[in-house]
């Protein structure tokens, strides 16, 4: 569960300011999240008990990215910055599904030297979940046409910026460049990775892996036991204008040390992330703190609360 002091300010603006920007990418996105609902969600044929990557995390993150930026940011932002924005938070994690077929043309486009990057991993199960960051970017680049994307500039963004969601360099102006689209519109990637990067760290509430839709009993390894109970003890995740606030009931004495080990985390993403929305763009990131609060059985703190 997510919310903001103001339940009703950030909801879907940057679809909003898309739609009232470019009418025809606004279409784009639309017929891509259609065609992009069964292929997220091949990301549970590999990974049965991993954390969810389907198509419930992609909306979640979509929903934080609105709420770290904010209303007044998103009026700053380009209509084709929307676009990247929102299509790299559905495409983020699309490697996760990649099929063995499309994986074995990905490591021949590495050894011959296409594509940098390595992984020790033998097993392909824990190679596309160590590199499916990079995963993604190539399947985003690779199926431009059918993900409807209409230039190459704008495919290299959103793949930069979906794989910028973990581990890569996002100072790195060659990797993370303001991009000049053919319209001469500037695509600050940067900016767009860094907010993508804390909206997917902060999904760690309990509707991360809904019970509804995950079968507890099969996890029988303990670090996806403990994953799943620290989704379930982090009750909602609250963004304000300066803070991200942690509701919290934890279920066993054991979880009030991995939520703690979550909080800092977040904290150490968001950092970095403050840190290179503002070296590379100046736009920054407003969030400058993670706090851990008791769960008060309803939908969190009142707006007198945040007062």
């Amino acid at each position: 569960m997510m919310r903001t002091g103001n339940s009703t300010v950030n909801e879907f603006a940057l679809e909003k300011r898309l739609k009232e920007g470019s009418a025809d990418l606004h279409r784009r996105v639309r017929d891509c999240v259609a065609v992009l609902q069964n292929t997220l969600q091949l990301s549970t044929v590999r990974f049965p008990t991993f954390t969810d990557h389907s198509t419930l995390h992609s909306m979640n993150v979509l929903d934080f990215c609105n709420r770290l930026i904010g209303e007044e940011r998103v009026k700053d932002l380009a209509p084709e910055e929307c676009y990247v924005m929102i299509m790299a938070c559905y495409l983020h994690d699309v490697g996760m599904g990649i099929s063995d077929r499309d994986y074995a043309r990905f490591l021949e486009e590495r050894r011959s030297g296409d594509i940098g990057g390595a992984s020790a991993d033998t097993d392909i199960t824990a190679a596309v979940r160590a590199e499916h960051h990079e995963l993604s970017a190539w399947i985003i680049q690779r199926y431009a046409g059918l993900l409807d994307i209409p230039t190459e500039e704008l495919a290299f963004a959103i793949a930069q910026v979906s794989k910028g969601h973990r581990k890569t360099d996002l100072l790195d102006e060659k990797e993370y460049p303001d991009m000049v689209t053919e319209n001469g519109v500037t695509v600050r990637t940067a900016y767009l990775a860094a907010v993508l990067r804390l909206a997917d760290e902060i999904d760690v509430a309990r509707d991360r892996n809904p019970e509804l839709l995950f079968d507890v009993s099969q996890y029988t390894e303990k670090k996806d036991m403990e994953a799943f109970g620290t989704h379930a003890s982090i009750r909602m995740v609250e963004i304000t204008e300066k803070s991200i606030l942690l509701y919290t009931d934890p279920k066993k004495p054991e979880y009030i040390r991995l939520i703690r080990e979550a909080a800092e985390k977040i904290r150490d993403t968001l950092e970095y992330c403050r840190i290179a929305a503002a070296v590379r763009t100046g736009l920054g990131i407003t969030q400058e703190k993670i706090e851990i609060l008791p769960w008060n059985g309803t939908d969190g703190a009142t707006d007198e609360d945040q007062s």
